[in-house]
């Protein structure tokens, strides 16, 4: 009993100590609200909160959202224009405006803001707070915040729609953000929408509005206007709209092949140039169809026989072709071939060790060649001062560079996205963006000399020639079944071969020597077996490169609606 009197004793005297003389509490007895969309869909936006100061107090913070993420990850910015400051008598505020991550925070000195009530009034102006749906407009707006760190007693809004509003209907949120509580009298009356709480509203809660019209009361924003929003919403995504612009000129000045000369047409291939190396000038890259033309052409001129068989596939239901390749020269008599023809030939026949190889069995070998194959081919070319720069190099360079750059623009805006309050997607795509521009204008960067511009002249013409060879014009050209094997290379080369070989139905009807398979209905048609022909290029293109595996914001109705949602908001705190 006596341990129970000496805790009831402490507590009086605990209680009986007076209250510091520095004490403060701060509350918001009335916080008042009339906001007025415009018929440009502008809101304009008047706050009057009355203040009540216990001790001695500076002024109070108001914090106000401008940024918030899209659905899809991106900023939205809410245009805040025109703050204004004032007492309940109009008398201008001092006040400080700046940007604090994703907030527009507004520093207001209330003058004796001591033991006292005080009203601060607060203006601005939102160009682009509406929101706008197939088939209705919206205001979606958190009338008084709920991020205020202190009560609020009560609060009312005025929401005051342009004469001739039709289809009006409003909800009212209330409580903490994701609250669906809707404590809040609605009353419209005519144009205007008026909200009341019914009880006050605790710590951090808050009155959210959403009020809905039939479209056409005002105007939504056209394209070009939404775009211009979301770019300075999303100020990284400038960096690749200037990043365009800036590698057109690049491309201009540094990537821009002499200009060509009209093409007239060539019967026969610019002097010293082979199939593969046409092909190569034409599309500034060795693909592995200049590389399975070349292997014809040496089939032209001797060095290769192709064999093409019938084998029977899954327990004989059906057969498919399988190809096979012999070597008729010997490696001594491969001197006079130019150095990729020589690299095509030691790949495929073991320096002359081998001298039948099926196709199948290069799978998982051959692919190792190929770079070696490539890099001859531009050599060729560089030697005849056909480019500037290797274009493979310079495609390359590009894209490193784009990838280099991209992460930089993304890495460093992920960094100060939290500081500046934008989203870290923006940046992202930024940089995305820009790496896919500079990679994109490098693929057309590697420019020709004037020496490749006059070569690509000749071969455009020689394409002409074997694209349409059929024509009345070209019957001064002698053809003959040693012309369609002489040239049938190039034509694969240049993606032709079916042209060129149509025109020789009639006059080559038998298989050429090199080639070892029965012709289809055991009649020779050009047109068929050059066909039959780009499906063995395909498969061996296939083959040739194979590599083993290595190891191992919706509407605010609907249900969509809560206390906090849509924009506004924010709150404030004293100091």
């Amino acid at each position: 009993m006596r341990r129970i009197a000496i805790l009831l004793l402490g507590a009086l005297l605990l209680a009986s100590i007076p209250a510091p003389a520095g004490a403060r509490s701060l509350a918001i007895e009335h916080f008042a609200v009339t906001v007025g969309v415009n018929p440009d869909g502008g809101i304009v936006v008047s706050e009057t909160i009355r203040l009540r100061f216990t001790g001695a107090w500076n002024g109070l913070y108001r914090t106000i959202p401008v940024d918030y993420r899209t659905p899809q990850g991106f900023n939205y910015a809410l245009r805040l224009q025109g703050i204004q400051i004032t007492d309940d008598a109009g008398r201008t505020l001092k006040h400080e405006v700046k940007r604090q991550r994703h907030y527009q925070e507004i520093k207001i000195w209330v003058p004796n803001a001591v033991d006292a009530v005080r009203t601060v009034v607060v203006r601005y102006r939102v160009a682009n707070a509406l929101r706008f749906f197939e088939d209705h407009d919206e205001l979606y707006w958190n009338i008084t915040g709920d991020e205020w760190e202190m009560p609020i007693e009560s609060a009312t809004a005025d929401i005051v729609l342009p004469t001739g509003a039709t289809g009006l209907r409003a909800l009212a949120f209330t409580g903490s953000y994701g609250s669906k509580s809707q404590d809040a009298a609605v009353t419209i009356t005519g144009g205007t929408v008026h909200l009341e709480m019914q009880r006050p509203l605790a710590f951090r809660e808050g009155l959210t509005a959403v009020i809905g019209w039939d479209k056409g009361l005002v105007r939504e924003p056209s394209g070009l206007d939404k775009a211009v929003d979301f770019l300075r919403a999303n100020l990284p995504l400038g960096i690749p709209v200037l990043v365009f612009p800036f590698m057109l000129w690049m491309w201009s000045r540094y990537g821009r092949d002499p200009r060509l000369r009209p093409i007239a047409v060539r019967y026969d291939p610019p002097e010293g140039l082979t199939p593969g190396e046409v092909g190569t000038l034409a599309d500034n890259s060795p693909d592995m169809r200049d590389i399975t033309a070349t292997l014809v052409d040496l089939a032209t001129r001797g060095y290769v026989a192709i064999e093409e068989k019938d084998e029977p596939r899954f327990l004989g239901l059906w057969s498919g072709k399988d190809f096979s390749f012999q070597l008729l020269k010997p490696l001594k008599e491969w001197t006079g071939l130019a150095p990729h023809e020589w690299a095509l030939l030691d790949a495929i026949f073991d320096s002359g060790e081998l001298t039948f190889v099926p196709l199948d069995s290069l799978k998982n070998r051959f692919f190792t060649h190929v770079s070696t194959i490539r890099d001859r081919l531009f050599a060729r070319l560089m030697e005849r001062r056909y480019y500037r720069a290797r274009p493979d190099r310079v495609k390359a360079e590009y894209i490193a560079g784009g990838l280099l750059t991209g992460g930089v623009i993304a890495g460093v805006g992920i960094a100060i996205s939290g500081s500046l309050g934008i989203a870290p997607v923006a940046a992202i795509a930024a940089g995305v963006l820009t790496a896919l521009i500079i990679g994109a204008f490098g693929l057309i960067m590697p420019a020709r000399t004037a020496a490749g511009a006059r070569a690509l002249e000749g071969v455009l013409g020689f394409e002409e020639f074997l694209r349409r060879v059929e024509g009345p014009r070209f019957d001064r050209k002698d053809m003959t079944p040693a012309l369609f094997e002489k040239y049938l290379p190039y034509a694969m080369a240049l993606g032709v071969e079916h042209n060129w070989s149509s025109a020789f139905d009639g006059i080559a009807s038998q298989p050429p020597q090199w080639y070892r398979g029965a012709a289809p209905g055991g009649i020779f048609h050009p047109a068929a077996f050059a066909l039959m022909l780009g499906n063995m290029s395909q498969h061996t293109a296939a083959v040739m490169v194979s590599a083993p595996r290595a190891r191992a914001g919706g509407s605010g109705f609907g249900g969509g609606g809560f206390s906090g949602g849509g924009f506004g908001g924010g709150g404030g705190r004293g100091f």
